[in-house]
Parts: structure tokens; sequence; C-alpha cells
């Protein structure tokens, strides 16, 4: 395993971690670890694979009559919904 050494970090920023910490029940350097764990593992994340714009136009042909987007065009609005909210799966 690698070792980092930070420089130059305020006193107020290293008290404040160290606090927390230790409300987590976590030495210093245990924090510092697991927040660099998430950080790395966020980047690595995929992102929502749909837009709010675009959630937004789904749900507006949910309740027009008939889908705009000819993909879709041969589901019932029950189908639709499925599809839809299955792209959430996993999020």
């Amino acid at each position: 395993m690698a070792t980092l050494t930070i420089r130059n970090v305020p006193d107020h920023v290293k008290q404040a971690l160290r606090v927390k910490a230790a409300q987590n029940g976590n030495s210093l350097e245990e924090a510092l670890r697991q927040m660099l764990s998430v950080e790395v593992a966020a980047q690595h994340a995929p992102a929502s694979r749909i837009s709010a714009d675009e959630i937004m136009r789904r749900a507006a042909e949910l309740e027009a009559d008939e889908p705009t987007d000819n993909r879709y065009k041969h589901f019932s609005q029950k189908e639709l919904s499925d599809l839809i909210c299955g792209e959430y799966d996993g999020l």
C-alpha cells in the first residue's frame, strides 16, 4: 500500500476532520482513507442515463393519447410506464 503526505492543511480543517472521524468511531487516518475511497468510487459511478428534461418529455407522452417518439408507438401506456421506470433500476 502507498503512503501519502499532505502538507499545509489548515489547523481548523485538520481539527474538524479529526472531530468528524472521532464521532464516527474512526481515527483521522481511517476517516481520510474512507473519504478517498468514496471519492474514487464516485468518479466511476455511472451518471444518470437520462436527463430531467427527458423524464418530463416521457411523462408528457404518457399523458398524451399517442407517444410522439416512433420507437414507443407500439407500446401501451402501462408498457411505456414500466419501460421508463425500469431505466431507474440499479441507480
